[in-house]
């Protein structure tokens, strides 16, 4: 696991969790509430219901109050009176009220005829109640509320109901009337439905915030990251460029001891074996042996002039980069065998000594790569000075690089394009279309103007 995902993993992990466990405990807690608060509803609509009940059995009653108490024309003709009134009483669409007599006979209900008449002591209601036996106690204890489940005139349906009962003890009846209380569930599921719909707004409202966050601090982290790269990647160009600074000073001091110590010293060993020649007289086998050493010591001075060259070529200090790239392109066709046509223009003191050695370690690396890999049988190389860029393109007629083209190259590619990105210059490797390798690099010249001042 990288370092980046680890600090991620760090960072978004304790925002993830907190978000969860904030989300679930707002969940929870907000069903909670939900269950409370619809249970606080439920019982105040069902409270209203029965005042509204309560209300309704006392305008019954102070109907009938005159003729139940004095019985006008005799208890019969009051009776049938009071049943006249109480069937024609009725409220909404659903509401009336309802008489039986204690042994369970109705003799009052104007939405079901039916009932008048018959005894109904042991009806039950689909969920097994008695529900004139229990209306009935209700009224003997000095009245009271039952639930039950009932036929709704206005649907037809079978709907709960909330009862009450009171007793008319000197005629033996009960009277009773009830509300319908399927319209407190519609009212319940509304307000279930409400606070879920609130409880999803605010839970989506929470884990929109985490994600804003999580996105943010990943932003974050990312810019960080991104910084220190930068940091760290000017960090290592710069330690880059002091390397490839000291490796040029190195080798320039070891090429001017290599040419002004080591050389001199083995021309002057040369001369000295010339004179032992010369003196050797008519010593054969002393003058064909001095011979042997002359030619040993020309190749000795050759590969030190050689190596003194590669290291840090003098014709770059003393005569520019053009003449300098033109020998070396001389020199490695003489050692190869490969053509090698060079034209380049002189750049007049428009490119710092840096660039120059850059510019020029690039074709060297780019010769080098040819013999060892290209297969090439000619290479040409061209640099052009134009008024604000130079470009410089080096190509070759061998096998090519491989296709796909590698991201990054090799390690001398990378040295390459490094050296070369150092002076603010660019560097593509290409393969041409009829065959062989195209390198092209653009620098940046010093403006002419600021180059005198």
């Amino acid at each position: 696991m990288t370092f980046k995902t680890k600090l991620l993993l760090i960072t978004l992990l304790p925002l993830v969790a907190v978000s969860i466990l904030i989300g679930g405990a707002t969940y929870y807690q907000a069903h909670r509430l939900i269950e409370v608060e619809t249970r606080a509803v439920e019982e105040r609509i069902l409270e209203t219901k029965r005042q509204e009940i309560r209300n309704y059995i006392s305008l019954a009653l102070t109907s009938i109050e005159r003729i139940y108490k004095e019985e006008p024309g005799g208890r019969a003709a009051a009776q049938e009176e009071v049943k006249k009134i109480i069937n024609n009483m009725t409220f909404g669409e659903d509401g009336y009220f309802f008489v039986y007599t204690l042994d369970g006979t109705n003799i009052v209900h104007p939405k079901l005829k039916n009932l008048v008449g018959g005894k109904w002591w042991d009806l039950q209601d689909p969920e097994g109640d008695y529900v004139i036996r229990n209306l009935i106690e209700a009224a003997k204890a000095g009245g009271g509320f039952h639930e039950y489940v009932w036929n709704k005139p206005s649907t037809g349906l079978v709907e709960e109901k909330l009862g009450y009962a009171i007793l008319l003890k000197d005629w033996g009846w009960m009277l009773g009337t009830g509300l319908y209380t399927d319209d407190i569930a519609h009212e319940v599921d509304a307000i279930r439905a409400d606070f879920a719909v609130s409880i999803r707004q605010t839970v989506i409202v929470i884990f929109a915030i985490t994600l804003i966050a999580i996105v943010i601090a990943g932003t974050l982290i990312a810019g960080v990251r991104f910084s220190e790269e930068r940091f760290a990647d000017s960090k290592l160009k710069e330690l880059t460029n002091r390397i490839f600074d000291v490796q040029e000073q190195e080798r320039k001091r070891v090429s001017t001891e290599l040419h002004d110590s080591i050389s001199q010293l083995l021309v002057s060993v040369r001369y000295g074996i010339e004179m032992i020649q010369s003196e050797a007289g008519s010593a054969t086998a002393l003058r064909d042996y001095a011979s042997k050493c002359l030619k040993t010591l020309d190749g000795a001075i050759s590969e030190v002039r050689r190596i003194s060259r590669d290291l840090r070529p003098s014709l770059l200090d003393d005569m520019g980069l053009a003449t300098a790239l033109v020998s070396l392109g001389n020199e490695f066709q003489t050692q190869s065998g490969i053509a090698v046509s060079v034209d380049a223009e002189r750049s007049h003191d428009r490119l710092s000594d840096g660039a120059k050695t850059a510019l020029y370690r690039v074709v060297q690396e780019c010769m080098t790569n040819v013999a060892r890999h290209s297969e090439a049988r000619n290479v040409k190389i061209v640099l052009k000075v134009g008024p604000h860029t130079l470009a410089l393109v080096v190509e070759d007629d061998g096998i090519g690089i491989p296709h796909p083209l590698p991201q990054n190259g090799g390690l001398g590619i990378r040295n390459m394009r490094e050296r070369i990105e150092t002076y603010g210059g660019t560097l593509r490797l290409s393969r041409r279309a009829d065959g062989g390798t195209r390198l092209r690099v653009s620098m940046p010249l010093e403006d002419r103007a600021n180059k005198a001042a």
